[in-house]
């Protein structure tokens, strides 16, 4: 899960999709978990209870605070290892930026976004490639047995 952290500057080479998948599985857990702690001060309380809630306002800004502080540290990561899954698939990491692009613009962001979670989820290239050897086997298309 933590591997991207470990290549967080990195953006070359390659990423499987357990090193990638994992790490989006942390942002999960840890995003919930944010959520959690904003809504846990806000259980039980009315609509007009918000003006003079303590609990509630300190648990919201604990909740957010995470939140966004989880949110800046995992940026880089997260890009980093999405190009080298990118990479994984033998396509530039500029596509990715291209794709994130695209998907600004409405009903084609859409199609976009589904081009990238394709890339994303399939499997990678067999063998070495042009960013570096097969992430999974590195000795998977090696066709010399000495």
């Amino acid at each position: 899960m933590f591997a991207a952290f470990n290549n967080y500057t990195d953006f070359s080479g390659r990423a499987n999709r357990s090193e990638f998948w994992l790490f989006q599985l942390l942002n999960m857990i840890v995003i919930v978990f944010s959520f959690g702690i904003i809504f846990a001060g806000a259980g039980g309380a009315s609509l007009e209870d918000y003006g003079h809630l303590g609990s509630a306002s300190a648990s919201f800004m604990g909740g957010a605070g995470l939140l966004v502080f989880w949110l800046l540290i995992s940026f880089i990561p997260n890009m980093a290892v999405t190009v080298r899954r990118f990479h994984d698939h033998n396509i530039s990491g500029w596509w990715y930026l291209g794709l994130a692009a695209v998907g600004l613009i409405p009903y084609i962001g859409f199609l976009a976004s589904l081009a990238t979670l394709w890339v994303l989820v399939r499997g990678g290239t067999w063998g070495p490639n042009n960013y570096g050897p097969d992430s999974v086997n590195p000795w998977r298309g090696n066709t010399t047995f000495a």
